[in-house]
């Protein structure tokens, strides 16, 4: 699934790209992608221009503008196998596209295609600011963003819960999924089955320290293309040549050479260091 960084990316490229475009028709194959009914959507959507595309968690937000006037907003949300691409109309086709937003700025059309193989991600209508607000506040502080490192302190320490299972609660910490909560606890050698009360204000400061390194450092790469998640103009991103632990089942530590485990954690594929990351 892509995680902040990758939905990061996603946001400042769509920034070049369709910022100022007007969405001139709304072309679906699978009604049960377009929320809250994809009657609403196209009727919201349609006529309308994009104006900022922003972020909040892993959800793209698009502002829509009709003249002067503010027109509402959607958002999408590419769960665990979406990707949006900027086309243009001659390119070849891709797989698995199921929605198409055909713009047009001026003499230039370009198409914005929604491809999902398993059909779990959304593009949202959204009327205004106030729908738009009680959406974001489902969602905890975001590393990189709101979330300072007291903040997350008190966070953890009132959570009794596994770590992991911390770490990937979108109601709890915004944006941090398997990958680099996997890379986060390794970096700061702490054992994902640890309970987060328990953990010292020491370790606490260093896992803040390692999960704001492994984010910076995915966003410098272009994100982690080891699944589904690509650019929008299909680019592969390169974070994956770089897991230190993540995937790496059975091969060396990089501390200390111990073959890395796999254990199952909230459900999720988890990777760790018997030697380095003790309970």
């Amino acid at each position: 699934m892509p995680e902040l960084p990758e939905v990061e990316i996603i946001k400042r490229q769509l920034n070049k790209e369709v910022v100022g475009f007007k969405i001139a028709d709304v072309w679906c194959d699978a009604p049960r992608m377009l929320q809250p009914s994809a009657e609403v959507f196209v009727e919201g959507v349609s006529g309308k221009t994009i104006g900022e595309v922003r972020r909040r968690a892993k959800l793209l937000v698009f502002r829509l503008s009709k003249g002067k006037d503010n027109e509402g907003f959607f958002i999408v949300h590419l769960k665990l196998s979406g990707r949006l691409l900027a086309r243009r109309k001659d390119d070849p086709p891709d797989d698995f596209v199921h929605v198409i937003l055909h713009l047009v700025k001026g003499r230039q059309k370009l198409q914005l295609r929604f491809a999902e193989a398993r059909k779990f991600g959304y593009m949202q209508y959204v009327g205004d600011k106030e729908e738009l607000e009680k959406i974001f506040n489902e969602f905890g502080p975001e590393p990189l963003g709101d979330l300072t490192k007291e903040k997350f302190q008190r966070i953890l320490k009132g959570n009794k819960r596994k770590i992991k299972e911390v770490l990937m609660d979108q109601k709890v910490i915004a944006g941090v999924g398997n990958i680099y909560a996997n890379e986060a606890l390794w970096l700061a050698k702490i054992h994902p089955e640890t309970q987060s009360f328990s953990l010292s204000v020491s370790q606490l400061a260093n896992l803040f320290e390692a999960l704001q390194s492994v984010l910076q450092e995915a966003l410098k790469e272009g994100g982690a293309s080891d699944q589904w998640y690509r650019q929008i103009h299909g680019e592969m991103g390169q974070y994956q040549n770089s897991f230190k632990v993540y995937q790496r089942e059975d091969e060396p530590c990089l501390w200390c050479k111990t073959p890395i485990q796999r254990i199952e954690v909230g459900s999720r594929g988890t990777f760790y260091c018997p030697s380095c990351q003790k309970v």
